[in-house]
């Protein structure tokens, strides 16, 4: 399962989806994004069919992050029917980032 980056239309890409959304507010320039590569296209893998994993650069929709308060990267945001469940942020070792995203969508 590939990770998906949105490029344009970040509320079609959130809020129209059948699954919950983990979207990974990342940067090219972020050595701690670089990080967590590996663990969250694990988590897609392990996840496919229950949950989407998507990356939006903040340098790319920055309005978009600062609408939404990302001021920090990586910044995990976790939607469930279109709306905002929780955010996390920083560099997490794959089970803990994925007991926050179960823990948010309450599953």
């Amino acid at each position: 399962m590939a990770v998906f980056l949105i490029t344009r239309d970040y509320r079609r890409e959130t809020e129209q989806e059948t699954l919950p959304v983990v979207v990974e507010f990342f940067a090219s320039w972020c050595p701690k994004c670089s990080m967590m590569k590996d663990v969250v296209e694990n988590l897609a893998r392990r996840l496919e069919g229950k949950i989407l994993f998507k990356k939006a650069d903040i340098d790319q929709l920055k309005d978009t992050a600062g609408y939404l308060g990302v001021e920090i990267v990586p910044t995990f945001i976790v939607y469930k029917n279109g709306e905002i469940m929780g955010y996390t942020t920083g560099v997490l070792p794959g089970p803990v980032l994925e007991r926050r995203i179960t823990d948010m969508l309450n599953v």
